[in-house]
């Protein structure tokens, strides 16, 4: 694919609803075309029309699931066809449950490997030829502050986010110094549905002291992207706390997170 031959646009997965939403709102605004992709439950035609109606700039959409096994390929494919050319890939969708490890069905952690981790990587294999032919390509992937902390009663999830992170990191060094640059973004906990307010509520204060709202994190991945960074965590709360965690024993550490996430324990 010769990128001079084809309009540049930014592709977003987990479109529909909170960050991803944000993200493609945030992209709008800096007069990006938009390839939005979500599961296929109504939602993502309404945001293609909110934001049609507020900016001049394309907005496509793929509704699909893209824990089918050819999504990614076919995702690919409709860009070829559309002669679209991916220069930013954010890879964003995602999903987790919180519980004790044995009363949460197998097929919902498989359902969340499939999604975190299967969908990201095939999506990167499948679209990163078609983003090394650009004079610059970014890709960025949404990991979580847990990949740092692996929190008790969130164990999938949280070993799903460090293999976002690792994988992210580990795929920069190889793309540098070549055209693609590779961000990781970390961030806390997000009010982006009614089971994460839930969940904030169940934390009481504190957890207003590492709450983000979708726009703000969004506002500054999208900046940490740009800049180059290999990962953003955003939050002066939240950056604190990754580097002190990083300094307090792995069995103290472990002791501190299980007593403070035990509240999810019968979730």
């Amino acid at each position: 694919m010769q990128a001079q031959q084809h309009t540049p646009y930014t592709l977003i997965t987990g479109a529909s609803m909170g960050i991803g939403k944000a993200f493609a709102g945030a992209c709008a605004r800096k007069g990006r075309n938009l390839l939005l992709v979500a599961f296929p439950d109504g939602q993502l035609e309404e945001v293609q029309r909110e934001l049609l109606a507020v900016f001049s700039v394309s907005v496509l959409i793929f509704p699909v699931d893209l824990t089918q096994a050819d999504a990614a390929q076919r995702l690919v494919r409709f860009c070829e066809e559309k002669k679209l050319a991916i220069d930013i890939l954010i890879n964003n969708a995602g999903m987790g449950a919180g519980g004790l490890f044995e009363n949460i069905p197998l097929e919902k952690y498989l359902q969340i490997i499939d999604l975190n981790n299967k969908a990201m990587v095939s999506l990167c294999h499948r679209f990163l030829p078609l983003l090394q032919a650009q004079e610059r390509a970014y890709v960025l992937n949404m990991s979580s502050m847990e990949a740092t902390l692996p929190l008790p009663y969130k164990a999938v999830y949280t070993g799903s986010k460090n293999f976002v992170y690792a994988f992210s990191l580990a795929l920069r060094e190889e793309q540098q110094p070549g055209p693609v640059s590779v961000t990781v973004v970390c961030p806390g906990p997000v009010l982006t549905n009614p089971e994460a307010l839930m969940r904030a509520n169940a934390h009481g204060k504190r957890a207003r002291w590492v709450m983000c709202s979708p726009e703000e994190v969004a506002d500054l991945a999208l900046k940490g992207l740009f800049r180059g960074k290999a990962v953003v965590v955003p939050g002066r709360v939240n950056q604190a706390l990754v580097r002190l965690m990083k300094l307090v024993p792995t069995s103290l550490k472990m002791r501190l997170l299980e007593r403070l996430f035990r509240v999810y324990r019968n979730h």
